[in-house]
């Protein structure tokens, strides 16, 4: 019998609840504003300082163009009919290229697809761009003379290890990787995957996407296979060698020679590409084989540890002040980083023909972790200790002999004490170096300290150290160098932002202190309008200083009641405390709000704490995962507590959100304490006992420390989940360790044990979120998840 009654119930129940499964949803209007919001275009400069390119990158793409045809294989992600990576990080819709001597500004608007590797020619005379669509990647010159496009390729390029290419020094021809016809049948042939272990150590982390079996390898090879080749301007193409899987390639400074890295069989299954087996070959840029310089072995059996590499040569490069010298780094104590050796790593220097002794430039104590050549006969070596998360840069005046001279040594965290990014100039050969002045290198950053941000251009003395500063940002915004144009006179092409003006691009002359607008974003952001922002800094319990940005509402008054809070955050692991408490900020900066954190839910009523400080702090002989959970707890107690007692901040209604690490962190925190209302969880790995080899900075395995895999992972305590929780993940996510399996896992482990949860796996998304369609419906998600579970 009909029961009206009963109906009503239904619909009521109904009423209260919000969709199960079906199409995407999307968020409330200010939400989709912050959708909306064109992002900030990036540029290049011309190495003659007169061109600036700005670049518009290309907005969220459909859910339909990441549901196109998709290869993984080796750790790469393939487009197979295009030969080209499938999801690029930046690609650009079109490009402005502006005159910085009067401003005129020329528009290139491609129709062959999407930009991307925009560069100039060494003699500025051309920008180049590669060019891909559904079925092809190709290289293209814009004439900055007459205004003409050319494509300068007849085969199409394979860009399978990304769109690249180089420029020749003297501006007569681009190297670059083309397509070659399949080499081999396609398998049809179906058998067991079968993986051996022979008695060698190979600890290494848990990745996705890898070869699994012939039929992988074979694929692979069809599809990474390439002919590197040397494409003249005026039309000729030089083949350098035979077809392979060429994974990098660079010309000499004086382009003679080229140095070519290539991937040869056997592939390793338990590693991505990068550390597959390879040779080092050099060939002339006739396309003549030279020799063979190294092999390489794979990197699956390199000895654990973070401080451990492969044995043989490794940054390989071309010494970029001299015209046909090969440098490099080889390991002093066998790549085992994890025992007491006095030297690690050596760095040797080879001329052509290559055929003598290697010279040994510098020894050091600590791994070398990159070389950096000037134009005043001196270099800069950096070099890392993992274990103790140190670096240090020291110079070395190439004409005195090998000794090393240290500029600064810092925690690798430490950025109060960060020199910032080091100013290239390119020389008439075509080549760029660091430029010094007068000795002196240029450097700039953004120069936080206790009092705030504070941007900066530098000169710096590498005899004694002593710092000029050479420009400094404006107090009442936040400016920073995006370009030195040149020094004498001062030029630079800055970043200028304010709390209410979004990042514009501006061209400063110190001379006659003029300066001409170069790029000026749209406001966009209407919903967010009269939003507050304010750095609060507490303590925890043991004394240890905390920061988070607190974001609250238009019109918000204290006298109005406290409101419902939403917590974002990331632990990260310190090895110095002083350290922990560093902060980056600056009242100026304008508040550019991400759909991927917290801000956007300010519009809805909720005040918003976010990037609150999470460190994991281990001194001494103690690592910091030791005390990972109690710390965590103190942590965000101590956050609660401090807005609860500011009186904006209701401790009985406050979420916690987190996506990756900061997933793993609110589990960890709705396991373990009872401050939070409910969860946001967004892309985490909960059980780690999957990922045995060590996670984040932890290095130790599981076989090793085992009850610490146990305390720290949220699924054993699963159990103790007692607060809502939301769980977001996409369903390919290829990053390691976060299984799309560790959100369903630890979902149904919460449904089985009675507790709540609601789990949204996101199609054909990664580890990141990139369509419309899905950020969209995320922002739903976690719209009506704190609607229901905080009320504001």
């Amino acid at each position: 019998m009909f029961n009206l009654k009963h109906l009503l119930a239904v619909l009521v129940l109904l009423s209260s609840q919000y969709l199960v499964a079906g199409d995407y949803q999307q968020p409330s209007a200010p939400l989709m504003q912050v959708l909306q919001q064109p992002k900030m275009v990036d540029s290049r400069l011309s190495a003659n300082g007169i061109y600036l390119a700005v670049m518009t990158p290309i907005s969220s793409p459909s859910i339909a163009s990441l549901a196109s045809e998709e290869v993984k294989l080796a750790g790469l992600r393939l487009a197979p009919k295009s030969l080209s990576q499938s999801r690029p990080k930046k690609r650009y819709s079109h490009i402005s290229l502006v005159n910085l001597d009067n401003q005129e500004q020329h528009f290139i608007n491609p129709s062959a697809g999407a930009i991307a590797n925009v560069r100039f020619s060494p003699n500025s005379q051309y920008l180049s761009y590669i060019a891909i669509n559904e079925s092809a990647a190709n290289l293209f010159l814009y004439s900055i003379k007459n205004g003409q496009t050319r494509q300068l390729n007849n085969t199409p390029l394979n860009a399978v290890f990304g769109a690249n290419y180089q420029w020749s020094h003297d501006s007569s021809a681009i190297l670059t990787t083309l397509a070659v016809a399949s080499i081999t049948e396609p398998s049809t042939t179906i058998g067991p995957n079968i993986s051996q272990a022979f008695g060698e150590r190979a600890p290494r982390r848990t990745y996705q996407d890898l070869l699994q079996n012939r039929q992988d390898e074979v694929q692979f090879e069809q599809l990474a296979t390439s002919q590197l080749a040397l494409l003249s301007l005026k039309g000729a193409h030089k083949q350098i060698g035979s077809p392979g899987i060429t994974v990098h390639y660079k010309l000499s400074p004086n382009d003679q020679f080229i140095l070519l890295k290539q991937i040869r069989p056997p592939y390793s299954h338990i590693v991505k590409y990068r550390d597959f087996a390879h040779h080092v070959e050099l060939y002339s840029a006739t396309g003549t084989y030279l020799k063979a310089f190294a092999h390489i072995d794979s990197g699956e059996l390199r000895p654990a540890g973070a401080d451990s590499v492969n044995t043989g040569p490794r940054l390989i490069h071309w010494r970029q002040d001299k015209p046909d010298t090969l440098a490099f780094v080889t390991a002093l104590d066998k790549g085992d980083g994890e025992q007491e050796f006095p030297l690690r790593d050596r760095l040797q220097t080879l001329n052509a023909p290559f055929n003598g002794a290697a010279q040994t430039i510098a020894t050091t104590p600590w791994r070398i972790n990159s070389v950096k050549w000037t134009d005043s006969n001196t270099l800069l070596l950096t070099e890392k200790n993992n274990n103790e998360k140190k670096l240090r840069v020291s110079s070395l005046d190439l004409s005195t002999g090998n000794t090393l001279k240290l500029w600064y040594e810092k925690s690798i965290r430490d950025i109060y004490q960060h020199p910032g990014t080091l100013v290239y100039r390119a020389q008439n050969t075509g080549v760029a170096l660091v430029e010094t002045h007068e000795g002196k290198v240029i450097h700039f950053g953004k120069g936080a300290s206790p009092e705030g941000l504070k941007p900066f251009l530098k000169q710096t003395d590498l005899t004694n150290h002593v710092s000029e500063p050479l420009w400094q940002s404006a107090k009442d915004k936040l400016e920073q160098v995006v370009h030195v144009v040149s020094l004498s006179p001062l030029r630079l092409v800055i970043k200028r932002e304010d709390a209410i003006s979004p990042p514009q691009l501006v061209l400063f002359n110190q001379q006659d202190s003029t300066e001409h607008l170069i790029y000026q974003p749209p406001q966009t952001l209407s919903a967010y309008q009269g939003m507050t922002r304010q750095l609060i800094t507490y303590q925890r319990a043991d004394g240890l200083p905390l920061s988070g940005m607190l974001y609250l509402p238009k019109g918000y008054r204290k006298e109005h009641g406290p409101l419902p809070l939403l917590m974002w955050a990331y632990p990260r692991e310190y090895k110095n405390a002083n350290v922990a408490a560093q902060v980056a900020f600056s009242a100026n900066q304008y508040q550019s709000i991400s759909a991927k954190g917290p801000v956007p839910f300010v519009a809805k009523g909720f005040a918003v704490f976010d990037k609150v400080s999470m460190p994991i702090v281990g001194e001494g002989k103690n690592n910091p995962n030791d005390s990972f959970r109690d710390q965590l707890v103190a942590n965000a107690k101590a956050a609660i507590d401090t807005l609860s007692d500011m009186g904006v901040a209701d401790p009985e209604r406050v979420a916690i959100g987190g996506h990756s690490y900061g997933a793993f962190m609110v589990a960890n925190l709705l396991a373990h304490s009872d401050l939070f209302k409910a969860g946001i969880a967004r892309s985490g790995a909960y059980n780690r006992s999957l990922t045995p080899f060590g996670f984040q900075y932890e290095k130790r395995n599981y076989w090793e420390a085992p009850d610490l895999y146990q305390q720290m992972s949220p699924f054993t305590h699963a159990d103790k989940i007692d607060e809502p929780l939301l769980i977001i993940h996409g369903e390919m996510d290829a990053n390691s360790g976060t299984y799309p399996m560790q959100s369903t896992r630890l979902f149904n482990a919460i449904r089985g044990l009675g507790g709540k949860a609601r789990l949204v796996m996101l199609p054909f998304e990664s580890h990141s979120y990139v369509a419309q369609e899905s950020l969209q419906h995320m922002l739903w998600e976690q719209e009506q998840w704190l609607k229901k579970n905080l009320q504001p």
